[in-house]
């Protein structure tokens, strides 16, 4: 989730640019505040803080690349596909380089397809690729302070695989 956030604002339509390299560390303001990205400043970010403070610190690696690293091994290590991780990405430096809204860059959990279609169509996603992307949801659960829906995606939430999801997620609390 924290690496599908950190470049999921970016878009080439309505909105241009967006994706400034882990400037969501920065809960001041911008995409550290945004309601989509609840949770991921304090909880995502504080679970790489170790490793951040011991190879960033160092300059062995920037934070955007740590937490795309940490994305690809967490999908393979959940049983998804090996992904190459590319190194080279240049760090936000402050919340002033973020996007200014979140408002037609990240969807809405409780909207439908044109939503869907409005939000990734100007990322150069088709139809194809949004349910392609939706599957991220075969991992990990719902929280009602994030989301406003709450529990497991699935029966199976540490496993990358193709099960459908759990009508409780769907439901609001």
């Amino acid at each position: 989730r924290l690496s599908w956030h950190d470049a999921g604002v970016y878009s080439t339509g309505q909105f241009k640019g967006g994706c400034p390299n882990a400037v969501m560390r920065f809960a001041d303001s911008g995409e550290g505040a945004f309601g989509a990205n609840a949770g991921l400043p304090t909880v995502a970010v504080g679970l790489l803080k170790d490793i951040a403070h011991k190879y960033v610190a160092s300059g062995a690696i920037s934070h955007a690349d740590l937490w795309t690293l940490a994305a690809n091994v967490a999908i393979e290590t959940m049983g998804g596909p090996h992904i190459p991780t590319r190194f080279g990405r240049v760090d936000a430096t402050s919340s002033a380089e973020s996007v200014e809204s979140q408002v037609g860059r990240l969807p809405d959990g409780d909207k439908g397809i044109d939503h869907l279609r409005d939000i990734f169509h100007p990322k150069g996603f088709d139809d194809k690729d949004i349910v392609a992307l939706s599957g991220a949801h075969t991992v990990g659960r719902c929280s009602p302070d994030r989301s406003g829906f709450d529990g497991p995606w699935t029966s199976t939430p540490l496993k990358f695989n193709n099960e459908i999801g759990r009508a409780s997620c769907r439901e609001r609390v």
